[in-house]
């Protein structure tokens, strides 16, 4: 049977369990501005008579004696959360393309006034001219000029290639860098997270924390996280462990640095415990593999399609002509490749305009390299065709984009409604709780008047 006393007790559970509510409202309070805060609440219980065992002759008080708190929980929504993570690692990777291809439009600017193809058109234009003014010194080195001038837009095209893919390198590196040190950081919260719980510890912020570093993977690489019953987080890649309880593995990039050597020693990357293939294709880190591995490859490659097209058709047509001297013409072009294309003769005289050797200049040459503006096989042909490739290329990739990031944005909204802290909802808490509170202050005043009255005036 219960105490006299046992109200005192009922009314004491409460108001430590009220106060307790209260103090979770306000640590929600506190954070509703903090990045990665998941909103608390107070688990509260009804606590049982003395015993629910039946016993010989023995009577129990069927009313509860208070009561208990038995955990102050997270409210996550794991689920959604697995999404969110996949969602992310989508998002972070369409971005990285879309910026990566933003990039390369840069270096062709088309259509402009300075590109490569308007520098083609200058070019061929001047061989026309020179047809019809073979003789005119001026002419002949206006057009040692344009062509040395879309040798040096092929040039400065690679060189930007280059630059690209250099920072992309050390984009990537640093991406590599953060993943170690997030995985690390989960490990270690890991360990602070299994021994709260062991030790009947709370450890809600220490998790907020470690979810947030799960989310950042999932923006680096695309990672994924398994709950353990400990408590623990497991992360993978991509079907390998990253991090398994305390215990985290690290990432190595490899391979070329630069685009020229890209060709022989692709950028890869590689766990550092075993030198086994690690698998990113999602998250900036894969965008970034993709960009030095595939895009920017294929767009160098392409520009060196062009750059040993226009040196293959001119030098071609040019060495089939004659000089002002005469002689036959020389190779109007060295180099076979965007990065090494350059002028070969300095003297305008060598200009190759005429197709016959007996020293009259009549320029069907000149007009033969004009006509390789409308030639259905030549480099602007080439040229176009990489600028086609890359207009609709850029705009699937930037469509993507925004696609995805609205689907992210969404989910990160859901994600807050379930997990975010609501102003108005705490408040609500927070009279709740004071109005509990004062109940169970005056449910004990009530019962140590009904005390002191059967103590002290009880008998006389």
């Amino acid at each position: 049977m219960s105490s006299t006393f046992s109200g005192i007790s009922t009314a004491l559970s409460s108001l430590r369990a009220q106060r307790q509510g209260l103090d979770v409202s306000g640590q929600n309070i506190a954070n509703v501005n903090t990045e990665g805060y998941s909103r608390q609440r107070t688990e509260m219980s009804s606590v049982e008579g003395v015993s629910n065992v039946p016993t010989i002759w023995a009577k129990q008080d069927p009313v509860g004696t208070g009561v208990n708190v038995g955990d102050v929980t997270r409210i996550r929504d794991e689920l959604l959360e697995a999404r969110v993570r996949t969602e992310h690692g989508n998002n972070a990777y369409h971005s990285g393309q879309s910026q990566i291809y933003d990039s390369v439009q840069a270096v062709f600017k088309e259509p402009s006034d300075t590109g490569l193809q308007e520098r083609l058109s200058s070019f061929w234009s001047d061989w026309q001219d020179l047809s019809n003014q073979p003789g005119d010194g001026a002419v002949r080195t206006k057009v040692m000029q344009q062509g040395g001038a879309v040798a040096t837009g092929l040039n400065q095209a690679h060189t930007q290639l280059s630059t690209i893919y250099s920072s992309s390198h050390a984009g990537a590196a640093a991406q590599v860098k953060d993943i170690n040190t997030a995985a690390a950081e989960i490990a270690s919260l890991n360990k602070g997270i299994m021994q709260a719980k062991v030790g009947g510890l709370p450890a809600n912020e220490l998790a907020d924390r470690r979810d947030a570093l799960v989310l950042k993977l999932a923006d680096l690489a695309g990672a994924t996280a398994t709950v353990r019953d400990t408590g623990a987080v497991d992360v993978s890649l991509f079907g390998s462990t990253l991090v398994s309880g305390t215990a985290s593995r690290a990432l190595a990039l490899n391979g070329a640095e630069t685009l020229s050597e890209q060709g022989a020693n692709p950028p890869s990357l590689t766990f550092t415990d075993n030198g086994q293939p690690a698998i990113v294709t999602s998250g900036e880190l894969g965008s970034s593999m993709d960009s030095l591995n595939t895009v920017l490859p294929k767009y160098a490659k392409s520009l060196d399609d062009v750059a040993a097209k226009l040196a293959a058709t001119v030098n071609g047509i040019h060495q089939n002509g004659f000089d002002r001297n005469g002689d036959a013409g020389e190779p109007f072009y060295t180099g076979t490749d965007a990065k090494s294309i350059t002028m070969s003769i300095t003297d305008p005289d060598k200009v190759a305009a005429s197709g016959s050797a007996n020293g009259r200049l009549d320029g069907s040459n000149a007009d033969a390299l004009g006509d390789v503006a409308t030639s259905g096989t030549g480099p602007d042909v080439t040229y176009r065709q990489l600028v086609a490739d890359l207009g609709v290329t850029a705009k699937s990739a930037t469509l993507k984009a925004e696609t995805q990031s609205t689907i992210t944005a969404d989910l990160d909204s859901n994600h807050q409604s379930t997990s975010g802290v609501s102003l108005d909802e705490e408040m609500s808490n927070l009279l709740q709780y004071q109005r509990a509170y004062e109940a169970a202050a005056k449910l004990m005043s009530t019962i140590d008047q009904t005390l002191n009255t059967l103590i002290n005036n009880t008998g006389r």
